[in-house]
């Protein structure tokens, strides 16, 4: 099992390990979600199984560890297939009825997940150095445009994705959400973002 490194252009400290789902000891990535599901319930979201589908087969993950082995950032990279279904695809269309989802018939695009980290100095530092890194691999792979999606109540994820060049997008303007997944009681709405490869190497360099 190996380890992929790029040069680092801000010399920090911080080394973001990066690893495919299928190269991943089964122990090593259940670690990593479990840390991932804590963020989240801290949060003060709930759990869906209307938003955990096995996304794996095409996911890289990428996190970072403190000394002792201590996980304090983490952030998924799920590249587009014909034959699959990123994240984005998985919500549901705010506001029409029936109910439809987003198919997002485009090759060499991912999904990105929004980065999980410690409420803490030292995650913070982490999770803008695990969002420059995944911005970094996306450009070495190539891909057009990446996808996402965000909580607008979360201010400070919105001020991350929005000063560092990402866009609301344009092509799947209307929210998402997945049934019974809620932040504080309330059910969640998210925002769905694209990033071009301009704003691809802004995050790399500039975040």
């Amino acid at each position: 099992m190996s380890n992929l490194t790029l040069p680092n252009p801000k010399q920090t400290e911080i080394t973001v390990q990066i690893m495919h789902c299928n190269d991943l000891q089964s122990g090593l990535l259940n670690k990593i979600k479990s840390f991932v599901n804590k963020i989240y319930s801290e949060a003060g979201y709930s759990t869906s199984e209307w938003k955990n589908h096995n996304f794996d087969p095409w996911s890289t993950w990428f996190w970072v560890e403190e000394q002792d082995g201590r996980i304090i950032a983490a952030m998924r990279l799920t590249e587009k297939r014909p034959n699959n279904f990123i994240p984005t695809e998985i919500g549901i269309v705010f506001g029409i009825n029936p109910k439809l989802r987003y198919a997002i018939a485009e090759s060499n695009v991912a999904d990105w997940g929004a980065v999980a980290f410690e409420l803490n100095r030292s995650g913070l530092v982490a999770a803008k150095e695990t969002f420059r890194t995944v911005a970094r691999i996306c450009l070495v792979r190539g891909y057009e445009r990446v996808y996402g999606f965000y909580n607008p109540a979360l201010k400070g994820i919105e001020k991350l994705y929005l000063s560092s060049g990402v866009e609301l997008s344009r092509h799947y303007s209307a929210p998402i959400y997945f049934p019974e997944f809620c932040l504080d009681g309330k059910e969640s709405l998210f925002n769905v973002i694209e990033c071009d490869k301009y704003c691809l190497h802004k995050i790399a360099s500039e975040l």
